[in-house]
């Protein structure tokens, strides 16, 4: 892992990368956060998931949108802008081959994706897994601009409902290669909002987003 950092809306945030060798150029895979930030265990999931994708043969990134590590429970103001600054900083780099990026958003950071998505023109992310995010007016306008999407949740979430989910997947283009997967394991100190580490739905979802992943974005080297 390399920490670094980058500058957005004259804040300078922390960016964790997981680089790979200059030799060839390399799909991006950057993962969001959610409203818990980096903190246990959540933060070591992401930084897991991202570590194995990197092994794979992506540039995978981890990029936060607040300046402290505290809890941010009941923000949901989507984190566009910033996503987008970081997005540039990454797509500077040698090894970066910044026409293939793909995106991994967790709860307010899927919102955070899906928004920016929303909001560029069509093919500028070439995949996206929405791991339980919320949809709003902006996103949902802007679903014609997407491609290639995995959509994943539990059932029984009492923080973003499911129903987002399942509206997502139904409001999507026909034309856009989406898939939908839900779950029903339960991890109540969370409101059944995430999945328990290591959990069954845990390793499941993460298993089926590498193979959306690497079957829609190929990795250096497949």
């Amino acid at each position: 892992m390399l920490p670094t950092t980058f500058n957005s809306k004259g804040n300078t945030f922390d960016l964790y990368l997981y680089p790979t060798p200059v030799s060839k150029r390399y799909p991006v895979v950057l993962l969001a956060h959610g409203n818990a930030e980096l903190t246990p265990p959540f933060g070591d999931q992401i930084r897991g998931f991202a570590e194995d994708l990197s092994k794979l043969g992506y540039f995978t990134a981890v990029p936060k949108y607040n300046t402290d590590d505290s809890l941010h429970l009941y923000d949901q103001t989507p984190y566009e802008q910033i996503l987008s600054d970081a997005i540039i900083k990454i797509s500077k780099r040698p090894e970066v081959g910044p026409t293939r990026i793909g995106l991994i958003g967790f709860s307010l950071g899927a919102a955070t994706a899906m928004t920016y998505i929303a909001s560029k023109p069509k093919g500028t992310i070439t995949v996206l897994a929405d791991f339980f995010g919320f949809l709003t007016p902006s996103i949902r306008a802007g679903l014609s601009h997407f491609l290639r999407t995995i959509i994943i949740h539990d059932n029984h979430d009492g923080i973003v409902p499911v129903q987002n989910s399942i509206d997502l997947g139904k409001e999507l283009p026909s034309t856009v290669d989406h898939s939908l997967l839900t779950y029903n394991n339960l991890w109540k100190p969370v409101r059944n909002h995430s999945f328990e580490p290591g959990d069954a739905a845990d390793v499941d979802s993460r298993t089926k987003v590498t193979d959306w992943f690497v079957k829609h974005m190929k990795p250096a080297g497949v």
